[in-house]
């Protein structure tokens, strides 16, 4: 365990707590926690990273600890800017090399912004962190996900669980990857949803006419 990262994180956590932006503001969503997403995000980093030399992994560590701090119990569409403003309040009053400081602020204030995986002049510490971000609550994390939604809706049935993870976790969408690790990781991930819903498909006998009667 890193001592820093560890300091970082604490800060993080009391920073989420003490702005009420712990908890997912969706009254179907009470077990998303912020910052628990965010220590996922960082271990994603540190999976993607592995064995990789080309990259500044001090920054985008960094970067991953701080990209969601600024989540609040409103206005949340606007967190990245947030984030990016707690996290040089914080490198300012830390002492953090000023270059260093701007260059993990630039990440975090786009890393709302997925659509820069696309573009060829992002560079590799913005794509790891915007693939960490994806990866996380995917495949069979998704489907846990999708089913405490559907019991916190209070679903009347199996059946209904199974058509939201159609709709949600086994949607059908391009792999948006673009380090090969995060691509396999990615079809990974889709192919154990994929399987748990042809099986769950079968289970419930999705379509047998004898539920008509």
């Amino acid at each position: 365990m890193n001592e820093r990262y560890i300091e970082y994180l604490k800060y993080v956590k009391e920073y989420l707590t003490r702005n009420h932006g712990m908890v997912s503001l969706n009254p179907l969503h009470p077990f998303r926690s912020r910052f628990q997403h965010t220590i996922r995000v960082l271990h994603w980093c540190f999976r993607l990273t592995e064995g990789m030399e080309k990259v500044n992994k001090e920054l985008l560590y960094t970067a991953a600890i701080f990209h969601d701090i600024g989540y609040t119990d409103k206005d949340n569409e606007h967190h990245a800017i947030r984030s990016g403003k707690a996290f040089h309040n914080y490198a300012v009053e830390h002492y953090i090399e000023e270059n260093f400081r701007k260059n993990v602020e630039n990440m975090i204030y786009v890393h709302s912004n997925k659509e820069l995986l696309k573009n060829k002049d992002t560079n590799l510490e913005l794509i790891l962190l915007l693939e960490a971000d994806l990866l996380d609550e995917e495949g069979a994390m998704g489907i846990v996900w999708d089913c405490m939604t559907m019991g916190n809706a209070h679903a009347s049935s199996y059946a209904k669980a199974y058509y939201h993870i159609m709709e949600s976790s086994n949607k059908k969408e391009p792999n948006p990857m673009v380090t090969a690790r995060a691509r396999e990781f990615w079809e990974k991930k889709k192919q154990v949803v994929s399987e748990f819903t042809d099986i769950l498909e079968k289970d419930l006998m999705i379509g047998s006419p004898y539920f008509d009667i």
